[in-house]
């Protein structure tokens, strides 16, 4: 299998090549081609028929699909909303991140090797509550995770308001010791796997896979781990039965707080108004699983990659190999659709003379100085050294993928940083 460096490589120098050597022009397009032209992607060749042009274009963004993991483009017909952890995951790794990784590094969790995240919401027809024991059945449809997806980490999220003191007093909660702890009001989340259904009214046969305490006067997310369902479901589908959320007191027994502070599901009210506010809330605060999986695609260095010192002297002579602009604008090439986040990114490309003596700060290899100096002696017996990229940086992406579920990865080697003789 090519690589996505070595495609995204191929792909650059043709545009990159033609860019400079034939100048930017609109480009006609058969009016059937759905894609917009964007000329700081692909310009005009006067020689290519419109045919050949329209080909030339579908088989650019074939290759581009294809690096990104896609046999297709995904055309979602929703709208484009992001919950709010995942769009914080996304702008506090695409700021403070140095392109040495391409893990997620998130704080508090364990999360591996993973690459990609994803997150899914609850099938909300299979929502089944029981009132008088608190207890909750959520169930998450996970097809898409693919087989190749080693999966590091998952954790389920849900959002519960803090339980105002007049109702924890009308409850007469604060009469009850079991339930306080240095001055904090008691309950217990018990996640559950369930692993057979039965009938209703019936108890279902499940497992406990995690279990938190928590204190019902603060308003916050909580996070269980389902990474051993999540396991179990990937490895067979027809075992996901999904799980259930139990809240009891420090007893054991069903908490007399109920359970309603705990957003499992949406509201539905009279006035109109209200009801689009609330499935924004409700997008924002129902639960939500995230996974956090390697997907394999892309082979790691056994050598950890250090920043080359950068040279004091910054002057480059102009026709000396360096960095150059190349922006690619997703809105243009009509994929702002589906992916959410960046708008665009500077990919940037290298191009220039490696000329003899060859100087420091085009950091060129023993091997570039040597057949530097031979084609400098004989320029028939070996070609100039050519100026590549020799350091790059990931690009993290957030979009929508076909089945319109929210998708944060990292694509390794996207983003040109240093440039140099090879």
């Amino acid at each position: 299998m090519v690589s996505p460096f070595r495609v995204w490589q191929v792909v650059l120098s043709v545009c990159c090549y033609a860019l400079v050597t034939r100048g930017v022009e609109n480009l006609a397009v058969d009016p059937g081609f759905r894609t917009p032209l964007s000329p700081l992607v692909l310009p005009s060749a006067a020689d290519l028929s419109v045919h050949e042009r329209n080909d030339m274009l579908n088989a650019f963004e074939s290759t581009l699909l294809n690096m990104f993991g896609f046999s297709e483009r995904p055309e979602p017909q929703g709208k484009k909303r992001v919950p709010e952890y995942i769009m914080d995951i996304y702008r506090r790794h695409s700021n403070g991140h140095d392109g040495t990784t391409m893990d997620f590094n998130i704080e508090g969790k364990t999360t591996g090797t993973a690459n990609t995240i994803k997150s899914f919401h609850h099938i909300e027809e299979h929502f089944d509550i029981d009132e008088a024991i608190h207890r909750h059945r959520l169930v998450f449809n996970l097809s898409s995770i693919e087989n190749e997806e080693i999966l590091t980490a998952a954790e389920l999220r849900l959002f519960r308001h803090a339980i105002p003191d007049h109702k924890i007093r009308k409850r007469h909660a604060l009469n009850e010791s079991e339930n306080i702890t240095d001055g904090k009001v008691i309950q217990r989340i018990n996640l559950y796997q369930i692993l057979k259904p039965v009938a209703r009214n019936r108890d279902v046969i499940k497992r406990l896979i995690d279990s938190i305490v928590i204190d019902v006067r603060n308003t916050t997310w909580e996070s269980l781990d389902v990474a051993p369902a999540v396991k179990s479901w990937t490895n067979d589908a027809n075992s996901n039965y999904g799980v259930e959320i139990e809240i009891i007191d420090r007893r054991g027994s069903p908490s007399r707080h109920g359970d309603d502070h705990l957003r499992t599901r949406r509201r539905i009210g009279d006035d109109a108004s209200l009801e689009i506010h609330d499935e924004d809330q409700w997008f924002q605060q129902r639960p939500l699983l995230v996974t956090y999986t390697d997907d394999g695609r892309t082979k790691r260095s056994s050598k950890k990659r250090t920043k080359r010192q950068k040279s004091k002297k910054k002057r480059r002579l102009k026709e000396n190999c360096s960095k150059h602009s190349l922006y690619v604008d997703f809105a243009i090439v009509g994929w702002d659709s589906w992916i959410l986040a960046p708008e665009g990114y500077q990919a940037y490309y290298c191009q220039g003379e490696c000329p003899y003596p060859m100087p420091e700060h085009l950091n060129p290899t023993n091997h570039a100085i040597v057949q530097t100096i031979v084609h400098s002696a004989d320029p028939s017996s070996v070609p100039k050294a050519c100026c590549v990229p020799t350091e790059l940086d990931t690009l993290n992406m957030l979009y929508l993928n076909e089945k319109e579920q929210i998708i944060l990865k990292n694509y390794k080697d996207m983003i040109v940083t240093s440039c140099g003789c090879r």
